[in-house]
This record gives C-alpha cells, structure tokens and sequence, in this order.
C-alpha cells in the first residue's frame, strides 16, 4: 500500500493562515475593549483624574490649571495651561497636552527641555540625609542677608523623613499655618542601567487632584498634612496596571510604596516672607532650605 507523504508547504501555509486570522480576532476584541473603555473613561473623565493629576505630580515647578477633554475615535487630548511656580507674578503661560491613544498609551511633554531652579531643588532632596550644621550656617548667612520681607519660594528639606503626625507636631511647634505648602512624599531617582532609568520626585497637596473643586477644599492649618496624605492615597488607589505613567516618569510601584509608607522628606514653600521661612532653619528636623525665587511683596 502506497502511502503519500504529507505536504508540510501546504500545513505550514494552513497553520500561518489560522495564526492570523486567531491573531486578527485577538486584535479586533482588544480594539473593541479598548474603544469601550475609551469612551466609558471620557465621560467618567477618568483620563484627566489619573493623567491630568499626574502631570501636577511631574510638575511641582509649575501651576497646571483644570484642563478640558477632547475625545475622539482614535485618542483623547487632555488640554492643560500652565505657569511657572514663582514669587512674583508671570505672565508665561504654556500649553500642556496629554494624549491617550486607541491602545491606551500615552504622551506628554518632554523632560528634555531645561529644567527649572525649583524642579532641580525638589529633585535634589535626599531620603534620611542626616544633619549638616556647616549646610546650615552657609544658607542662614545667605538668607539674612536678603530682606526678610521678601516673598518666597524654595524646598525645606528636611534632615529625617517624617509621618503626617509627626509634621502636625512640627507645624504647631513653629506655628505654621501659611498656604502654600506641598508635601515630598517621594525623592527623585535616577540609574540609568536599570529598566526604570530614571523617576521624579513625588509632590503633593490637597490641591493637587485634577477633579478636585478647590472652594470645597478648606485649608486645615496646622494639621493640613492628614487630609493631604488622605487624598493622595485616595488618588493612587484610583490606578491601575493598565495605566502608562512612564511618561511622566512617575510609577505605579513607586506612588502605591509612598502612599503606603506615608512619610514626609520636605516641603515645597511659595509666598511665604523670607523672615517666617528662615525661622524653619534653626529647627532640628531641617537640614536646609534652598531658595530659588523672591520677589518684593508688591500687594
């Protein structure tokens, strides 16, 4: 009895046939899910709550206002206006588009333009740096040699990471209860020999959440730290794996581990007068404090 040999040509063109087709119906439901979703996160505005809040986060150097959604087919823009964080008054106002195409990845801005003197400062600040008495005395002499009626805006890096209660103490022993305070709940990190190469500081306020109405956020004084760690992990329990926060050079591990640990590195400080800012010198948890802006007060 004759038996033929099999035509492998003809069932390796039948196998490639039945892989496309499988990996075309595959792609079909994953466009179909991701249009679904697409749709059903414009109209929750899912997009600005994650990736506008998360540009504020990237950006703690600069005021991105409410922005606005434009959804489409294929992507949705998150339009943003921003200025720069600085004593005096700006006028330079820039346009920061977000964009979240049909298979869920996104673009923004790039890092690759010249950073600004506040963002380097907030990048600068170390975990658990210790004390530096010599630090301390170089920037005091800096500072009153300035007018201590100035207004401005610098980092107050603090010598050991503290909790939300921990920073209430600190605020009634100093009598704080100015506005203008951003937590660093995060340091920046860079190794460009991982896959991770490189991730932003994390800062934050109550403020920060892009679907928050500000009116009906009251500033708490003294004990503001509570409710402004309370939001925070309020917004990262809001994230998901299926979320592209790379970038803004921000991560899903690392925002979930700050919210977690809930622990405090330094204070971002606008609009305060040089003179209230210079007393947070001579405390014990400060290790120093970096000024990138004054300006006179001129209201």
């Amino acid at each position: 009895m004759n038996t033929r040999e099999p035509d492998w040509a003809y069932t390796a063109r039948s196998l490639l046939k039945v892989l496309i087709v499988a990996s075309a119906l595959f792609l079909a439901l994953n466009v179909v899910e991701r249009v679904l979703w697409l749709f059903g996160d414009f109209d929750d505005k899912r997009t600005a709550q994650v990736y506008g809040t998360a540009a504020r986060v990237a950006n703690p150097d600069k005021y991105l206002l409410p922005g606005h959604s434009d959804g489409g087919l294929l992507e949705t823009t998150h339009t943003m206006w921003g200025t720069p964080r600085q004593a005096g008054p700006s006028d330079d106002e820039t346009k920061y588009e977000i964009t979240e195409d049909l298979f869920g990845a996104v673009r923004a801005p790039s890092r690759d333009k010249p950073s600004s003197s506040l963002f380097v400062a907030i990048n600068s600040v170390n975990a658990e740096p210790g004390v530096d008495e010599q630090l301390k005395k170089k920037v005091g002499k800096t500072i009153d040699g300035l007018p201590q009626t100035l207004r401005a805006v610098g980092v107050v890096e603090f010598a050991h990471s503290m909790t939300a209660e921990q920073l209430v103490a600190f605020n009634r022993r100093h009598e704080i209860c100015d506005g203008g305070v951003s937590y660093i709940y995060a340091t920046s990190f860079f190794d460009d020999s991982s896959e991770v190469p490189s991730m932003n500081a994390v800062v934050w306020d109550r403020y920060m959440n892009e679907e928050t109405n500000w009116e009906d956020v009251p500033h708490q004084c003294e004990t503001e730290p509570v409710p402004a760690l309370a939001e925070f992990r309020r917004w990262v329990g809001l994230l998901d794996e299926g979320d592209d926060l790379e970038e803004f050079e921000l991560y899903r591990g690392q925002l979930a581990g700050a919210a977690q640990e809930g622990v405090v590195y330094g204070l971002v400080v606008e609009g305060w007068k040089l003179g209230n800012l210079r007393k947070l010198l001579d405390s014990p948890e400060v290790r120093t404090i970096d000024l990138t802006d004054v300006a006179f007060d001129i209201g």
